[in-house]
C-alpha cells in the first residue's frame, strides 16, 4: 500500500480543516522591527500572522502579486475569523520572509520605500523568520536561496547499528528526506548548524555542494500538523562525511552503516513490513 493512500492529492493544505480545529479568532496587533512597525493579526496562542494585504505593504508588492506568489508556492495558509466575524486567510510571518528573500535574490527590493541595504534586508528576513525569540528556526538565508516547495510527508523511524536512530521522511513523490535537526542530532552535532544565519557556514555548504532549494515537509495526523525543513539523502551523506572528516565518530559509524545497507533499502524494507502487519 502506498503510505499516502489516505492523503488527498490536492497539494494545498488547509491546516485548520485537516487538524480538526475550530477556526481561530484573531485580533489586530503590530509587529515591530527596529524603528518600523506593521499592522498584523494575532492568533489566540499569541502567534502573529499577516493577510495578503498586510504582507503587500511589508514587501512593497500589490495584493494581487502577493496572492499569486502564495498560491503558486503552496505556502502555509491558516483560515481565521476576523473581529467583524468574517472569515479570511492569513499567513505566518515566516512566509513574508520567504517572499522578501525571493525579491532580494531577484534584485526587486532596490525600489522599496524603506531603502534598506542587503544586510538590513537579511536582518529583517531573519527577524520575520523568528518573530518570538532570537533563535534560528529556518534554513540559513545566506545559502538556501533556491526554489521553495511544500510537500506532505510521512515519518518513519529507522534504527541503525551502534544505537543510532533516524526519522526519515517519505514524501508523497516517493523521495526520502531527513529533517535539518534530525540528521545532526543523530551524530550528536549542533542541531542548529544548518539554520544559523552565517555567511561562513554558507561557504561550507557551497563546498559540500548542497542543494540551495528549501523543502518544507508537513506530517499530517488527526491531532496536528508538524512542519519541518529537510535535506535530501545525498546532501546528508555529504554533511555526515564533512563531520566524519572532523573526527565525529557517530558520523563515521552512520556512513559505514549506510555503506552496508543504504537508507533507501532500509526504508523500503520497513514499509513492506508495515504492509504485512
Amino acid at each position: 500500500m502506498n503510505p499516502f493512500e489516505s492523503i488527498k492529492n490536492n497539494p494545498s493544505v488547509d491546516i485548520v480543516r485537516l487538524s480538526h480545529l475550530e477556526i481561530p479568532k484573531i485580533v489586530v496587533d503590530y509587529w515591530h522591527w527596529k524603528q518600523y512597525s506593521w499592522s498584523v493579526y494575532r492568533l489566540p496562542n499569541g502567534i502573529k500572522v499577516m493577510s495578503d494585504r498586510q504582507m503587500g505593504l511589508l514587501v512593497g508588492q500589490s495584493k494581487l502579486d502577493v496572492s499569486n506568489f502564495l498560491k503558486s508556492n503552496g505556502l502555509e495558509i491558516i483560515k481565521v475569523e476576523l473581529p467583524n466575524k468574517m472569515q479570511t486567510h492569513v499567513y505566518p510571518l515566516s512566509v513574508a520572509a520567504i517572499y522578501l528573500q525571493k525579491l532580494l535574490n531577484k534584485g526587486r527590493l532596490k525600489l522599496h520605500r524603506l531603502k534598506l541595504s542587503n544586510d538590513e534586508w537579511l536582518s529583517l528576513i531573519t527577524a520575520l523568520c523568528n518573530p518570538v525569540r532570537d533563535k534560528a528556526v529556518t534554513p540559513n538565508p545566506y545559502f538556501f536561496t533556491g526554489d521553495y516547495r511544500v510537500t506532505v510527508a510521512k515519518a518513519l523511524p529507522i534504527q541503525f547499528e551502534n544505537n543510532i536512530s533516524l526519522e526519515v521522511l517519505v514524501l508523497r513523490s516517493g523521495e526520502y528526506r531527513i529533517e535539518h535537526r534530525e540528521g545532526l542530532k543523530s551524530i550528536s552535532s549542533n542541531p542548529g548548524w544548518l539554520v544559523q544565519y552565517s555567511p561562513s557556514k554558507a561557504k561550507v555548504f557551497s563546498r559540500l555542494k548542497l542543494s540551495t532549494d528549501t523543502v518544507e515537509c508537513r506530517i499530517i495526523t488527526d491531532k496536528e500538523i508538524r512542519s519541518m525543513y529537510a535535506l535530501s539523502l545525498d546532501d546528508w551523506l555529504s554533511v555526515w562525511e564533512y563531520f566524519a572528516n572532523k573526527g565525529n565518530r557517530k558520523a563515521t559509524s552512520l556512513l559505514k552503516a549506510c555503506a552496508k545497507e543504504n537508507i533507501d533499502s532500509r526504508v523500503s524494507k520497513l514499509i513492506n513490513e508495515n504492509q504485512h502487519d
